[in-house]
């Protein structure tokens, strides 16, 4: 009878990197107590790790530092473990369009309804809760160990003033949209602001690029707000209260009361 570390070289053989305790019990006939009985050896060992209930990944020699996988080679698995919709997006998304200075030190995913925070080892996931997920444009990048779903860089844009608590706020924001600009296309940029739902992100998004130079994705916005018929001044902050007696600047262009600066560090 096959042993669960035999099991796992032979899954490590296939290019896979994780499995489960149903998965194992299939492939080896043996009672679940049994199989995790094993699997506690070999976590003991650093040798597996579980991100979740009933889910294991196989940890490399090389991250066994990290008592954990990287989060980008399992989480498609445990996505479709959990059958849920989801996408790689904010500051990790960015990452993989080329914001580079702005490495994320927890990995955030879109879902479509709030979960706990996943901390496994030194591996931290963060769940941002978005009932609209599917709406929205994304795309696969491959890692070595499996293909992830990601925001596109249109996409990636539009949650990043969304959710500026997320993202360490106003500057961390503009020097990722700094770096990103080049990677957002102004037909994906257009089909996005056509179908999104909400109004303010785009004044604020709008705004951002145009003091960041992108005068012309800035243009793509302006014409879309133009053809709505009422555009509201709203605060470019949200976190920020807006103080009764404060005389702010406001940008008629855009509608927005300049009740907070950013600068980039680029």
């Amino acid at each position: 009878m096959m042993k669960l570390s035999e099991y796992i070289d032979k899954l490590i053989a296939r290019g896979r990197c994780t499995f489960t305790v149903d998965d194992a019990q299939k492939e080896l006939g043996k009672s679940r107590a049994a199989i995790i009985l094993s699997i506690e050896h070999l976590r003991k060992q650093r040798k597996v790790a579980s991100p979740a209930r009933g889910f294991y990944t196989i940890v490399m020699p090389e991250y066994r530092i990290y008592e954990c996988l990287p989060a980008e080679y399992f989480i498609p698995y445990l996505m479709e473990y959990w059958q849920i919709k989801y996408y790689a997006c904010l500051v990790t998304a960015a990452s993989y369009h080329g914001a580079s200075h702005q490495q994320p030190q927890i990995f955030q995913l879109m879902v479509e309804q709030y979960r706990k925070p996943i901390v496994c080892g030194k591996v931290k996931i963060e769940f941002i809760a978005n009932k609209y997920l599917s709406m929205y444009p994304i795309q696969k990048f491959a890692t070595q160990r499996s293909e992830l779903i990601i925001s596109t860089p249109e996409t990636t844009a539009m949650d990043l003033v969304n959710y500026p608590k997320k993202c360490g706020g106003l500057n961390r924001i503009a020097t990722i949209l700094d770096e990103l600009q080049e990677n957002i296309r102004k037909k994906e940029l257009l089909d996005l602001l056509n179908i999104a739902p909400h109004l303010y992100w785009k004044q604020r998004l709008g705004y951002m690029l145009d003091k960041l130079g992108a005068e012309e994705l800035a243009q793509v916005i302006l014409q879309h707000l133009h053809q709505i018929k009422r555009v509201d001044y709203i605060p470019l902050n949200p976190e920020r209260k807006i103080v009764a007696n404060n005389n702010y600047l406001r940008d008629e262009d855009w509608k927005i009361i300049e009740n907070s600066n950013f600068e980039s560090d680029l």
